[in-house]
């Protein structure tokens, strides 16, 4: 169904702001959990500790992520930008990643509003790999890494 520019930016904006505030708030869920696990395996041996909360901590990045794409896959579907599940979900991962393989292209109608899907995963990638950069500078303090500076 074809949408006025207005309406798609609109829209986008709606989309994106909900995926990103969905995103932030997993993070923020995330930081009390490693939080009480780090503290409940404080006896626990480092190697084991610093991958338990690394694997939590990407484990909820893969969930965020996860649930953003299927948000933009059923978006793709209320608008009636395709007939199936499937192929929405195929597509918003394809527009979500930037990957754009070309394969399945929306109308004019469309194009603008899916942009925003775009959008959203290049700024919660980034988010995810600031996120996941402070964990593991958190898991690795200097001493570990050595203080000699490149």
């Amino acid at each position: 169904m074809p949408m006025s520019m207005t309406a798609q930016v609109l829209l986008g904006s709606c989309f994106l702001t909900v995926c990103t505030l969905v995103h932030v708030g997993l993070m923020a869920l995330c930081i009390p959990l490693m939080t009480r696990a780090h503290k409940q395996f404080s006896h626990s041996g480092k190697v084991f500790r610093s991958a338990l909360l690394l694997s939590l901590a990407l484990m909820t990045v893969l969930v965020a992520h996860t649930v953003q794409i299927w948000t933009w896959a059923f978006a793709f579907q209320s608008v009636e930008a395709f007939d199936d599940i499937a192929t929405s979900f195929y597509f918003a991962t394809v527009t979500y990643t930037t990957l754009g393989y070309g394969d399945l292209t929306l109308g004019e109608g469309l194009q603008i509003f899916a942009t925003f899907g775009a959008i959203t995963g290049l700024l919660t990638f980034g988010i995810s790999t600031a996120f996941l950069i402070a964990i593991i500078g958190r898991l690795l303090p200097p001493e570990d890494i050595g203080t000699s500076r490149l």
